[in-house]
């Protein structure tokens, strides 16, 4: 349809402009730097940028890959049946450590000695999880605090992640689970506007949905919802 071919038209113009900043300034300090054309003072200023540039290309590639991998038709999960009470306190576990050194704190609620089992890929669903803290992480300040929580709902899981920071601006909550819908007031900042859509497909693969509440409960100004199928 013509509107899909739009969105395929904007989303070629977005790659091309996340990639061809960080190309240029790579480009330009490593003939400067060809030419001697540098104070030798300069050289390790120079050199610090274009690896820092070149680490930001790497990301920006491995985002579109991603992206590209789980929208592709094939796209098959490996399901495993999973205690996702346990799941989650690994995951956490292995988080803490990097949420601690960024300066935010991490707050969890599973339950105790209740087993809620769930079909699903550790890997894939660690890396959807991934992004929505990584989120957290990038655009709020030091101090924030991220809350975990997980409940049962009949036959469904939730799944709740959320956090006390700056919150998401109005002008982003309707589309910011569309490719790089953020446009570049995130993108600026180091990302590439596609951790969440992966995130919603990986989701939705599991056969289930994630959502951006409308009204965080209090104390909370962002909160992600993530629903999963129990197993019968």
């Amino acid at each position: 349809t013509q509107r899909l071919e739009q969105q395929r038209s904007k989303m070629l113009a977005d790659i091309s402009h996340d990639l061809k900043t960080p190309v240029t300034v790579i480009s330009g300090y490593a003939n400067l730097i060809r030419d001697a054309k540098l104070p030798p003072e300069e050289l390790s200023k120079y050199l610090e940028t274009i690896g820092r540039k070149a680490d930001a290309l790497a990301e920006l590639v491995n985002s579109f890959c991603e992206y590209a991998k789980t929208e592709h038709p094939d796209f098959r999960l490996d399901k495993r049946e999973t205690e996702l009470c346990e799941f989650l306190r690994e995951y956490l576990a292995e988080k803490f450590d990097e949420i601690e050194l960024a300066g935010f704190s991490l707050e969890a609620d599973i339950p105790e000695g209740l087993s809620l089992p769930c079909r699903l890929d550790p890997f894939q669903l660690s890396r959807a999880l991934d992004n929505i803290l990584s989120n957290s992480l990038k655009h709020n300040r030091l101090g924030t605090l991220i809350r975990v929580s997980l409940r049962q709902d009949r036959n469904m899981l939730l799944l709740t992640i959320a956090d006390n920071g700056s919150g998401i601006p109005s002008n982003l909550r309707a589309d910011l689970f569309t490719p790089f819908a953020v446009g570049d007031s995130s993108r600026s900042k180091g990302g590439s506007g596609l951790g969440l859509a992966i995130t919603r497909r990986i989701v939705e693969k599991h056969g289930g949905s994630i959502s951006l509440a409308m009204f965080p409960a209090p104390g909370r100004s962002t909160e992600f919802v993530v629903i999963l199928p129990l197993s019968e």
